[in-house]
């Protein structure tokens, strides 16, 4: 067996095929009439892997061969091709281990390898292959497998449109270009994984920077837990936090005013707190929408109304009734409405200004109608009052999605909403406090693509987010993750079920990720870029190192804090 392993080796490192027919208008492609290195043949096959002999020397030999066209094969998460009828299958090594044989020197070692497509001979294209997933022509036992060249990653993972931005480039030499497919990437959903750490926040703004310089009129929300990425898109975007975000309070639809005024608390009254509200929100907007139907108007119909209206019809209806038991729900209601009026936290959303109807100026000024050179709005959650944030998620999230529903004509684009922490919002567990804000996103996964909603979900924890959303995302950035709960969940939703890829996610390093779905040609393994300081999100770990070996001189920062602590603003 290895004088034949040897044989075939020594055979094809020499020899070349050479065609002399060429005409004017076509070239033929001279690197793909190379025969390719062999080292090794299939001795196993079934419909998910194949199992492969190779000699332990002719992978050393590849392995330090100065030939620069070649990329060695002995490695996990390397790339070979497989020898059948209709050109070559692509595969990906998953495992190395050991052939058992007798004691002494390793002579023969197995390769798993899993399958990534197929490419056939095409001479008159750029790379000489053209490659497409699936496998129309499976290798049977015997068929020779060879070391690929740069050309072939290249048709593989290189994209030759216009429908594409480059984002890194493809391991393990660092030299190909490594691209997403835009529009199978944004028409699908895509989602960012990893553990603390190993750049979850440079990816997604690498990403987003990519979108908009290829496609700079485009919409793009970000909702933005931490205040990261307001540095990151400061010339490319519109920055929103309490002080200027404008959400009037009568855009809730009926369910987040529910969480807003009621709360989730579990009591016997809060059923009958929650008849007296929904009449008397009803009755607000069909008072308020003088020139509509009544009919035709709900309780979720975004339509402006006055917080007096609300404490009138209050009054007016409590003063009908004589068991103070029956009182107390109404009561409730009058001083939940009192508290936010009077609270400046909640001043964005309930402020005298906001009663009008500027449901237009809201959409412009947060989807970006116009773009004006800033595609990107950047939502600054960090100072939004914890008990309501779960509401703002909501809105926004169903505000994007419901503008979506309704445009049509030629005027209307398709938008990105981009959830930092997808844990927080969209988790596994159904009793939370975010559960307005789950339905909302949860209802753009399944349904946004319809409609020109696109979505990208972001988190250290994706075992932790529910599966219902994460399983609508075509495409997926895996970064490095330890947790093998986390690495299971992710395997239970990737696109494709590459093990070869999921093998590997416990050992990528910092800026690398595996990248599965419909947004690349082949599952791939990535250097990203590495983004200018300036374009980078601002969240970066302390520098203890250097921070404890400096005295604060002055106090002055330390009223600062509180001043911008009692404010709720910086």
């Amino acid at each position: 067996m290895l004088n034949i392993i040897t044989h075939f080796s020594n055979k094809h490192n020499v020899e070349k095929i050479t065609m002399l027919e060429n005409t004017p208008d076509r070239k033929i492609n001279p690197v793909m009439l190379e025969i390719p290195k062999e080292i090794g043949f299939v001795t196993q096959v079934n419909g998910r892997d194949t199992v492969v002999l190779c000699d332990i020397n002719a992978l050393n030999k590849s392995r330090d061969a100065d030939d620069s066209s070649r990329l060695p094969a002995g490695q996990i998460g390397a790339i070979v091709k497989i020898k059948v009828n209709k050109g070559f299958v692509y595969a990906t090594v998953r495992e190395i281990i050991r052939q058992e044989e007798s004691t002494g020197p390793v002579q023969h070692v197995l390769m798993h390898l899993d399958y990534l497509g197929q490419g056939v001979r095409a001479p008159y294209s750029p790379t000489g292959v053209s490659f497409d997933r699936g496998i129309a022509d499976f290798p049977v036992p015997g068929q020779l497998v060879y070391e690929v060249s740069y050309e072939d990653l290249e048709s593989i993972f290189g994209v030759n449109d216009t429908n594409h931005f480059q984002i890194g480039t493809v391991f393990p030499q660092h030299v190909t270009p490594a691209s997403i497919k835009t529009d199978n990437m944004l028409g699908k959903h895509f989602a960012v994984l990893g553990s603390t750490g190993t750049g979850k926040s440079c990816t997604v703004a690498l990403l987003i920077h990519r979108i908009v310089e290829r496609m700079p009129k485009g919409h793009v929300i970000i909702l933005d837990p931490h205040n990261e990425y307001a540095a990151a898109f400061a010339d490319r975007g519109e920055h929103f936090d309490i002080n200027n975000l404008r959400l009037p309070y009568w855009m809730m639809n009926f369910e987040e005013h529910v969480e807003m005024f009621i709360g989730n608390r579990l009591t016997a009254e809060r059923e009958v707190e929650i008849d007296i509200l929904r009449r008397c929100i009803y009755a607000a907007r069909v008072d308020a929408a003088t020139n509509m139907q009544a009919e035709k108007i709900t309780v979720n119909s975004p339509i402006p109304y006055k917080l007096s209206f609300l404490r009138d019809y209050l009054d007016n209806n409590m003063g009908m009734l004589n068991n103070p038991d029956k009182i107390a729900p109404y009561l409730k209601l009058k001083a939940k409405i009192d508290e936010l009026k009077r609270d400046v936290r909640f001043a964005f959303m309930f402020s005298g200004m906001l009663a009008h109807d500027n449901l237009k100026e809201v959409i412009k000024s947060l989807l970006r109608f116009p773009v004006d050179n800033k595609p990107v709005s950047t939502i600054d959650l960090s100072g939004v009052p914890s008990e309501i944030v779960n509401v703002v998620v909501s809105m926004i999230s169903r505000l994007v999605f419901d503008f979506a529903v309704w445009s049509r004509g030629d005027d209307a684009r398709p938008i990105l909403l981009v959830c930092e922490e997808a844990h927080r919002y969209v988790p596994t567990s159904e009793d939370t406090v975010f559960g307005s804000a789950k339905k909302a996103i949860e209802r753009i996964a399944k349904e946004g693509r319809k409609y020109g909603v696109s979505l990208g979900l972001v988190s250290q924890r994706p075992a932790d987010v529910s599966e219902s959303a994460l399983s609508q995302c075509g495409t997926i950035f895996a970064m490095r993750m330890n947790n093998e709960r986390d690495q299971r969940f992710v395997a239970a939703v990737m696109p494709e079920g590459s093990k070869g890829a999921l093998s590997a996610l416990s050992s990528l390093q910092n800026r690398e990720a595996l990248v599965v779905g419909e947004g690349v040609r082949a599952p791939v393994r990535v250097l990203l870029d590495k983004l200018d300081e300036y374009k980078r999100p601002s969240g970066g770990n302390p520098a203890y190192s250097e921070d404890w070996q400096k005295e604060t001189e002055s106090d002055d920062f330390i009223l600062e804090t509180i001043e911008n602590w009692r404010n709720q603003g910086r």
